[in-house]
């Protein structure tokens, strides 16, 4: 299953979204023009999929919480990276805790939530299809407030996607805020090329 599809399917059937890409211009909270490489990367395997674990968190990584995130740019993007892969890939039996601690409340939660109940995950992601996170762009910063994030992963087929994502800071630190179920907002896009700008966190092969 591949990670960022499989999101988007799932966020389909939950919130009815297009599969597309946000724009990357906006600029209402303010652009973090030269985002921080993060420090101490090392890779750690979730359901069969790879993901940073790095000095700008998370400092707190167990199988149901991965939490300790730094306030800055580089922290809202490996956020973003971690609570995704999670959310998306959770089996049964830890969904729910992961939900509760690494997703913001709200209508996108519920939503999801009420979906995720219907359906199982019992088994890690082939390797054969598991996709590589590749790096990000951090679009929008708002300092101790939201941060808009493109992660961009590569697959077996040599296809790359764009996918837009938002962190909200709340309790300290870092959470996935899922889309309103009435928005219309695209979320996902294949793409050619990762972007000069990128920040590469590619885990060597």
């Amino acid at each position: 299953m591949k990670l960022l599809l499989a999101l988007a399917a799932l966020l389909s059937a939950a919130l009815v979204l297009a599969v597309a890409c946000a724009s990357a211009d906006h600029h209402d909270g303010g652009v973090a023009d030269a985002p921080a490489t993060p420090t101490g990367i090392r890779w750690t395997d979730y359901q069969g999929v790879a993901i940073p674990l790095t000095d700008q968190g998370p400092r707190t990584y167990t199988p149901s919480v991965a939490a300790g995130f730094d306030p800055s740019p580089a922290g809202a993007a490996v956020a973003a990276i971690v609570h995704t892969i999670r959310m998306s890939l959770a089996p049964d039996g830890a969904w729910a805790q992961i939900a509760a601690a690494e997703l913001a409340p709200g209508p996108g939660k519920d939503t999801w939530a009420t979906a995720r109940v219907l359906f199982s995950i019992t088994h890690p992601a082939d390797s054969a299809s598991a996709p590589r996170i590749l790096g990000y762009s951090v679009d929008e910063y708002g300092p101790g407030q939201h941060a808009q994030v493109t992660v961009f992963t590569a697959y077996p087929d040599a296809s790359l996607a764009a996918t837009r994502t938002v962190v909200v800071w709340m309790g300290e630190d870092w959470r996935l805020q899922l889309p309103d179920p009435h928005s219309t907002q695209r979320l996902v896009q294949t793409i050619s090329q990762i972007p000069e700008k990128a920040v590469r966190l590619e885990k060597a092969r």
